[in-house]
């Protein structure tokens, strides 16, 4: 591709994807590459995986951790960590490219085109641009630290799906519920979310009450007041989760949001506490809850709850034809919610 020693030659678009492939399919193959995504692995023959040497950042969120594990992590000793690293360099005996495309969809494209508009240069192996490169590599490499299972586990943590970078634009008075929770993971922790619809009778919140009580008395002193039994049993059955398994009532959040589905399709948000779980009967649970007035704001939201359903009505109606067959499912954390998300692509 070079005539001279110190030739380089600038990229842009589907030449540059071209040439970063090109250089992945070389021998010695170096790369200092912030992000990582999905599918990344499939630029590399077997046996250039094997022997490639990569450095990758997960404390920023833009490295999928299912391309961690698709490179060999967490037992592979060539699969690296640099904090911070931001660079984007490609090296093998076939040269150098370095630019800003990350080693993802977006930005190299796989079975597509690449979706974000990205350039580089090019430059021949025996230049003084690629010695220094390398030399720049060695350097981070005797630093960087394996992508063990506490940095896979980091990685889980900090991924945001780039889909929450590529939506299209919404309403700047109202802000999202959904986009908050794909944007800022660490700040829901302890905060589940959870899709409902219909309504809970009053015999339903009955049974739970009664289960509640029942419970609190078995043992040899009582846990509830008379005047919390009373609380229990007169509890507003709007605020009662039921008919929910064993198994969720188990992993319920302390703290949750709740997007209802009313029998004419509006969905609207409420921000609950649980209160009390109970197990009515082997194949039954319930919960019933408390709506704080200040959890909202204390979340970051400063917009009503009715313009946060809005902007996620579209999206959450999405979600609803994911979930369960009764229209209610538990995401009982972030991750889980970010998770479903990324799988339909919102």
């Amino acid at each position: 591709m070079f005539e001279r020693e110190d030739e380089s030659a600038f990229l842009a678009g589907a030449p540059l994807s071209a040439a970063i492939k090109d250089i992945l399919c070389g021998r010695e193959i170096r790369c200092a590459v912030a992000f990582w995504g999905k599918g990344s692995s499939s630029m590399f023959t077997s046996s250039a995986l094997k022997d490639a040497k990569l450095i990758c950042d997960v404390s920023l969120g833009g490295t999928n951790p299912k391309a961690l594990v698709d490179l060999g992590a967490p037992n592979r000793k060539t699969l690296r960590h640099v904090e911070g690293l931001h660079a984007k360099v490609y090296l093998s005996d076939r040269g150098m490219v370095i630019g800003s495309a990350n080693a993802s969809g977006g930005g190299i494209g796989f079975e597509r085109t690449a979706g974000l508009i990205e350039a580089g240069t090019r430059h021949a192996p025996p230049s003084v641009a690629y010695a220094d490169a390398s030399d720049w590599f060695n350097k981070l490499w005797r630093t960087a630290k394996m992508v063990d299972e506490d940095v896979l586990s980091l990685a889980r943590r900090r991924f945001r799906p780039p889909s929450a970078n590529l939506r299209p634009h919404r309403d700047p008075k109202a802000n999202s519920v959904l986009d908050a929770f794909v944007n800022d993971v660490e700040r829901f922790r302890g905060v589940g979310f959870v899709l409902t619809a219909g309504s809970t009778t009053t015999s339903q919140r009955d049974a739970a009450a009664n289960a509640t009580i029942a419970a609190a008395q078995q043992g040899a002193t009582p846990t509830l007041s008379r005047s919390e039994e009373g609380e229990i049993l007169a509890w507003n059955p709007g605020n009662v989760f039921s008919e929910w398994s064993p198994a969720e009532v188990d992993a319920w959040p302390r703290r949750f949001i709740c997007a209802h589905r009313s029998t004419n399709g509006d969905i609207r948000y409420f921000f609950y506490e649980r209160a009390h779980t109970t197990i009515v009967d082997e194949d039954r649970g319930m919960i019933l809850a408390t709506r704080p007035g200040t959890m909202r704001r204390e979340l970051g939201f400063d917009h009503g709850a009715e313009a946060l359903a809005a902007v996620d009505a579209p999206r959450l109606r999405k979600l609803y034809k994911r979930g369960a067959a009764d229209s209610h499912c538990l995401y009982e954390t972030p991750e889980k919610l970010v998770a479903a998300l990324d799988a339909l692509g919102l």
